[in-house]
């Protein structure tokens, strides 16, 4: 479609208007072929039927229009032509002429033709040379449609570089980034579409734009695809920046400014380094053994892992330091006797960020226990048994690690019979001494001829966070006349 702009003079309502001689609005104003036909100067508001130009139009629309065209020079002297433009509406609502005094010594002529302009539709017109008697054949016909409404603000968007406030750069200073810009072309007013009579749009053309200034004469250009989009790519220096954006359609309209203001920061802190810890449990007996595992993900060049210990009411101590292997993962072993925490350390390099990560482990304290007083052993099946006297006394002996001063113990005595062992008694708690240790000793007179075992509970109370409570093992017994 030809595009040529600029080339309609418009006028608001009021511009003065020189009237039509009379005879030019008579049906039978005659026409001499031997008149010059006016010419239509290159520039001027002339496409085909077929294929008009785009103009735009003013808001409120003018009362009408200047068309320029070119008079030839008359060789009899006294004589003069006078310029005459017929316009009309091509949906054939309206209709006007304009015409000029006769000037014997100008060769063009800006014709102003009283026909008012509406967005959306498609006028005609042709141009007739006039001598006061006569009129010349007219030139073709010269089409050209109005677009008065412009394009939607342009929306712009960048994820490496979001607007001011609403998240973090990606990219740093220097590096390539895109932005993806769209708008859309705007409608006549009471149009659903685009192309329908007196509907005519058009379209979306292009882009100019600015960075940290408006676009003015001259501005860069991208040009737009037919769903309304461009992208502009480049690399930035660092700093606060605004991408001043315009949206033109065809007919030269400029959409209202889109301004994007983004930081482009001097380089982007260090990656988030990935690093986990991991045991092979959670609680443990006192003195059993963990297993640690620190994996650590992908770095830009170190990979030195730390791993550290610290125990309930102890000091944070060094564990292992060295290289992950193949797949990314540190191991240890550590004796755990009550609840520590472990903590895997990555110091971080240039593109990465320090990371730590930590687990907390449980220990069961140990109770310790002495069965003392019997006189012989014996077994029943694989059990061994302390044997006494009924008239002796069976005394047990316990110990807590680590020492828990004031703590509870309790003790639990059940007798085997009928083939089953049954509880007979649970006492209540025996603080523990200084020493952690507690006793309890046991009345055999009843007992002759019975079996029972023994044992002792650790139950800590709210004070204690370092350990959970645990029983002792079962020590058997047997009491014989």
């Amino acid at each position: 479609m030809n595009r040529r702009r600029n080339g309609l003079a418009l006028l608001l309502a009021g511009a003065l208007v020189t009237a039509l001689p009379a005879v030019a609005a008579a049906d039978g104003t005659p026409v001499d072929p031997a008149l010059p036909t006016p010419t239509v100067p290159a520039g001027t508001s002339c496409g085909s039927q077929g294929s008009p130009v785009w103009e735009t139009v003013s808001t409120p629309p003018p009362a009408g229009f200047y068309e320029t065209i070119g008079i030839p020079r008359p060789t009899v002297n006294g004589v003069s032509y006078q310029g005459v433009v017929h316009a009309w509406d091509a949906d054939g609502g309206q209709s006007a002429d304009g015409s000029v005094d006769r000037v014997p010594v100008v060769s063009s002529q800006s014709v102003y033709v009283p026909l008012p302009l509406t967005d959306g539709h498609t006028y005609g017109w042709d141009a007739s040379t006039y001598d006061g008697t006569s009129y010349s054949n007219p030139t073709d016909a010269c089409y050209f449609r109005v677009d008065g409404s412009a394009p939607a603000t342009p929306t712009v968007a960048n994820p490496d570089f979001p607007p001011v406030g609403t998240g973090t750069p990606k990219k740093a200073a220097g590096q390539p980034t895109t932005f993806s810009i769209s708008s859309a072309e705007s409608l006549p007013a009471g149009c659903a579409a685009a192309g329908t009579p007196d509907c005519a749009a058009s379209g979306l053309d292009h882009f100019v734009y600015g960075l940290d200034q408006e676009p003015g004469n001259g501005a860069a250009q991208l040009p737009a695809d037919a769903a309304g989009r461009a992208s502009l790519t480049g690399a930035l220096s660092w700093g606060v920046h605004t991408l001043y954006i315009q949206a033109v359609d065809a007919a030269g309209n400029h959409s209202p400014t889109a301004a994007y203001t983004f930081t482009v920061p001097y380089q982007l802190p260090p990656a988030a380094t990935d690093l986990t810890l991991a045991t092979n449990t959670s609680s443990y007996d006192y003195g059993a053994t963990t297993k640690l595992t620190a994996h650590l993900g992908p770095t830009d060049a170190d990979r030195t892992v730390s791993l550290y210990a610290q125990p309930y009411d102890g000091k944070k101590t060094l564990v292992t330091t060295g290289q992950v292997d193949a797949n990314g993962d540190l191991k240890a072993t550590y004796k755990v006797t009550r609840k520590t925490t472990f903590t895997a350390e990555f110091a971080g390099d240039d593109h990465n960020a320090p990371a730590t990560a930590a687990r907390t482990v449980t220990a069961r304290a140990r109770v310790a226990e002495s069965l003392t007083g019997s006189y012989t052993t014996t077994h029943y099946g694989s059990t061994l048994y302390r044997v006494y006297h009924h008239t002796a006394k069976a005394k047990l002996d316990v110990t807590v690690a680590p020492a828990k001063p004031s703590q509870c113990v309790r003790f639990q005595i059940q007798r085997y019979t009928s083939g089953a062992w049954h509880t007979e008694s649970t006492s209540a708690c025996h603080a523990l001494t200084s020493r952690s240790t507690t006793a309890t000793s046991v009345t055999l007179t009843r007992s002759t001829g019975s079996r029972f075992r023994i044992r002792a509970e650790y139950v800590p109370s709210g004070q204690d966070t370092g350990n959970l409570g645990t029983w002792g093992a079962w020590q058997h017994y047997a009491v014989r006349q």
